[in-house]
């Protein structure tokens, strides 16, 4: 199993909750993942925000991942907000999940949530 890191980051703001997501995402942390991003979004936060700027690599299985939380979340409030760095975004932008994601650098550059 390649070496990942989730770790859950306190806000101001009960709508929001904000995880750091570090390391390398893959087919063979991707259920695990999913797992603990499902309990988050499960606990009743309408936006999920994975702060990716930590994140070295992500494959296929693991972007099916983000794109199952997004609809989770409800694809049309765009519920899932991704923060990703350079090389991340370039591979987010490739598959699309801008359709479904909100896609920003900082937390100060969130839409506000539709209803």
């Amino acid at each position: 199993m390649t070496s990942y890191d989730l770790e859950q980051r306190s806000t101001d703001d009960p709508s929001l909750v904000v995880v750091d997501v570090a390391g390398e995402l893959d087919l063979t942390n991707a259920p695990e993942v999913e797992e603990r991003l499902v309990a988050i979004v499960d606990a009743g936060s309408p936006r999920l925000v994975l702060d990716l700027n930590r994140l070295l690599f992500i494959d296929s299985a693991a972007l099916h991942v983000l794109f199952r939380i997004a609809r989770r979340l409800g694809k049309d409030r765009f519920g899932l907000v991704l923060q990703p760095n350079a090389a991340i975004a370039r591979t987010l932008a490739i598959v699309g999940i801008s359709e479904v994601a909100q896609i920003c650098e900082t937390p100060d550059g969130l839409a506000p949530p539709t209803a």
